[in-house]
């Protein structure tokens, strides 16, 4: 097993997150089965930071000691601040690991590249929503993919062995800042000027690795016809098409995704051709130096796309604010003001609370008085974020209005100490009930006037 990196960069470990929900029909009622495709669907509180920081979480200990933090997206929720430093806030990385937003549909490509050679990690995130109506909006999902690079003195899971980039101005697919969907133009002329820059890379790169055949390719392009011919040209078996249809394309984080799928089911020594097509043509081969899956953390993507629980048609639409529904009117939430946002943004970001050095009790949220013997500044900070909580209590709330109603508020107790009071999501049909486990959640608790509140909500176990 090689133990180090490559001079193009290696890959140490890698995690993928799928979000919990899937569509499969496009008609009103029904909820469906997957056909032909389907695709993943991100909850109402769900965005590309959330989705970066449940990819991202296993891998925390190591990206917390990698040079910078990448993370890609086509769809960033904030354009001048970074939404990068956001998730670097809630992994609690050092202030040392730079943290970098790069935008667009081939950033996942463009970020994996520079990270690698680097000694980076990069998260790759996106959500995709195609207008109502069109021919391929299943085509399109959801999903968030990490790597960190691999150390001397450590176990490769992966090395890259080249990369070629080409680069093509083509009006193919866009989308203006405010719009909600991105424009697409006629994908026939597109598939040959994208098809040809992929198979220029893909040979560039083969001869350059010293591969005449690659074990797997992936081929990553939201142009179904210049996708379909890459993989046809160039010896694909079909296995990256087989697990879009299940999850759609996801943006800047595709060609993350079937890169971890491929890593999932190479074995060592096998080759993986990874091919993007945007803007151009990104080419890496890489070859695998562990068994099948072996570096992954987490579930696998195919895991995780089996297990998706479908929505109708109509909670899509609300969910993505495409179908308004006019309920109570209730005053819009307060945005979070940045002075006290940045006072306690190890508890908001981290969720670190206090332990008392006195008793022991956990005090949540965390300040200066111990919440059990009140011993005053005589604390330590502790992370609730990876611990399970348990269910005490809890109300349905059906008069609140919200996009996945209802709302649901718990007390849980949480496993090492502390009890807090939490939103619930991703709840079952059924609900939830006392004594159910309950796992920490980074999510979007609202947006008033422009900011987004972060904070951690929770899941169940199952979700």
């Amino acid at each position: 097993m090689p133990s180090d990196p490559s001079p193009l960069g290696a890959i140490g470990a890698y995690a993928v997150h799928l979000p919990r929900h899937g569509l499969a029909t496009t008609a009103f009622g029904d909820a469906g089965r997957p056909g032909r495709q389907a695709r993943t669907v991100a909850a109402p509180d769900e965005d590309a930071v959330t989705l970066a920081v449940a990819a991202a979480l296993p891998l925390a200990d190591e990206i917390a000691g990698a040079a910078s933090l990448l993370l890609a997206t086509s769809q960033p929720p904030y354009l001048d601040k970074g939404s990068a430093a956001t998730v670097h806030a809630a992994l609690e990385l050092p202030a040392t690991v730079a943290a970098a937003d790069l935008v667009g549909l081939r950033a996942g490509a463009s970020a994996l590249a520079l990270a690698l050679r680097g000694g980076g990690a990069v998260v790759a995130a996106d959500l995709r929503t195609a207008a109502p109506g069109v021919p391929d909006e299943l085509a399109h999902g959801d999903a968030a993919v990490a790597f960190v690079p691999a150390r001397a003195g450590r176990p490769v899971v992966a090395s890259v062995l080249a990369h070629v980039a080409a680069t093509e101005e083509l009006m193919e697919r866009w989308r203006a800042p405010g719009e909600a969907h991105p424009t697409v133009w006629d994908e026939r002329f597109s598939a040959g000027v994208l098809g040809a820059a992929a198979s220029a890379a893909a040979v560039a790169a083969l001869e350059r690795a010293g591969i005449e055949r690659p074990d797997h390719v992936v081929v990553a392009c939201a142009n179904p016809r210049a996708a379909a011919a890459a993989r046809k040209a160039l010896g694909g078996d079909g296995e990256d098409a087989a697990l879009e249809r299940l999850t759609g394309t996801s943006g800047a984080a595709h060609l993350g995704l079937l890169l971890a799928d491929a890593l999932d089911r190479a074995g060592a020594g096998e080759t993986i051709l990874a091919l993007s097509a945007a803007d151009g043509a990104d080419a890496f081969v890489v070859r695998a130096d562990v068994p099948a899956g072996a570096g992954r953390r987490g579930p696998s993507a195919r895991e995780q796309a089996q297990a998706l629980a479908y929505v109708t048609y109509d909670r899509f639409l609300r969910w993505r604010g495409l179908l308004e529904i006019s309920g109570a009117k209730r005053p819009d939430p307060a945005p979070p003001a940045a002075p006290p946002a940045l006072r306690t943004r190890d508890w908001k970001f981290g969720l670190v609370a206090a332990r008392c050095s006195a008793c022991g009790a956990v005090t949540t949220p965390p300040g200066r008085a111990c919440a059990a013997c009140g011993a005053i500044d005589a604390h330590e900070p502790v992370s609730l974020r990876d611990k399970p909580a348990r269910v005490v209590s809890f109300t349905v709330d059906h008069l609140t209005p919200t996009p996945a109603p209802p709302l649901i508020l718990a007390i849980v107790d949480v496993e090492g100490g502390g009890r807090r009071s939490v939103q619930v999501t991703d709840a079952p049909a059924a609900g939830i009930r006392v004594g159910d486990v309950l796992l920490p959640s980074f999510r979007r608790l609202s947006s008033t006037d422009g900011i987004h509140n972060y904070f951690w909500k929770a899941r169940p176990e199952a979700a």
